[in-house]
């Protein structure tokens, strides 16, 4: 009979299977009808849901108020990337009609607003497993981070509802600095996410909650992305047909800085249904 070791170790691991899944079905541009993509979106989330459920299920009926705080905190990790499943086959931007990048835009906002949620909460959770040294900068990090995320989130969708009732007196140049402007924002909420994500790994670390391997190399990856940030430049460049092979342009993308957060969040429940 499988333990619960092992039932927790296979939850875990279909949510990290589905992390790729989900960046697939979204970043691929394929248009589907829309019961398929219903269908799409629905087999994603019963997935996820079905893991994140059996990882937090024990741990919440436990009663241990630490443990349900920590799985509050993990869950709000995981549900910025799984809110991307409302949006399969979009693609880059470029790629997407103006509706499909309002709805996009209005998805991430709801996103880095989970986000800012999780990196508020999660120092105090890690305060309380002895953590108070890369925790309150990660902290720091990660509120900035998402607070030029909503700033840059909420410029675009002004830009797609500007572009869909242009007035009269719409002048060119709006939107090349909004553009521009946006660019800036872009980078620097990618950079300080990076930022809070090596610092949170190491916090998880020093709390026990991650190896130091494997929060090591979470910390090497994200400062590997913010060198590249810097290599790539403030702009945001213009995306080809082989954008995916520029490693500066595709840790630039806006979910993309989200997918260490997502994995912390999936150690945090490990963490929380094995105690």
């Amino acid at each position: 009979m499988a333990t619960s070791r092992d039932r927790c170790t296979v939850s875990a691991m279909l949510l990290i299977v589905m992390l790729p899944v989900v960046i697939g079905i979204v970043g691929a541009p394929i248009r589907y009808s829309a019961s398929f993509a219903i269908a799409l979106t629905v087999a994603q989330l019963l997935v996820i849901g079905g893991a994140a459920y059996g990882l937090a299920g024990p741990a919440w009926r436990s009663g241990d108020k630490n443990r349900q705080r920590i799985v509050v905190v993990a869950m709000l990790l995981i549900l910025p990337l799984t809110l991307l499943t409302l949006m399969p086959g979009y693609g880059p931007p470029f790629a997407a009609n103006l509706a499909m990048n309002h709805t996009r835009y209005v998805i991430l906002f709801v996103s880095a607003t989970f986000m800012s949620a999780a990196f508020l909460m999660l120092k105090d959770v890690l305060a309380d497993a002895g953590e108070r040294l890369f925790a309150p900068l990660g902290q720091a990090a990660g509120l900035l981070g998402t607070l030029v995320q909503l700033v840059w989130t909420a410029i675009l969708i002004g830009w797609m509802v500007t572009l869909a009732h242009k007035p009269a007196t719409y002048l060119p140049v709006y939107g090349t600095l909004t553009e521009n402007s946006s660019d800036v924002l872009l980078f620097f909420g990618g950079l300080l996410t990076y930022v809070a994500t090596g610092c949170y790994a190491l916090a998880f670390a020093h709390a026990g909650w991650l190896g130091p391997i494997k929060a090591k190399l979470v910390a090497a990856i994200a400062t590997i992305a913010v060198l590249g940030l810097a290599a790539r430049g403030l702009g945001f460049p213009d995306l080809g047909e082989d954008w995916y092979m520029v490693p500066g342009d595709i840790v630039g993308i806006p979910a993309i800085p989200w997918l260490m957060p997502y994995l912390l969040g999936v150690a945090a429940l490990f963490r929380a249904a094995r105690d």
